[in-house]
């Protein structure tokens, strides 16, 4: 339980923006609840959920 709330941590810095500089992310507390709530209970939206379906339904080019 430890090294998941040290992980938490270090994703979850309150006050910061995105970063540019060194390509790392940086979520409002906002957006990271709603970013592990989503992992957790896994996708919902029918938009997404039938672009991924497609996409899993394509052939990839090098299998030709």
């Amino acid at each position: 339980m430890k090294a998941k709330a040290k992980v938490l941590d270090v994703l979850h810095l309150t006050g910061r923006t995105a970063s540019t500089e060194d390509s790392r992310t940086i979520l409002s507390e906002k957006e990271f609840k709603e970013l592990l709530r989503q992992l957790k209970e896994g996708e919902k939206d029918p938009k997404i959920l039938s672009a991924r379906e497609k996409l899993m339904s394509l052939r990839p080019v090098w299998q030709d």
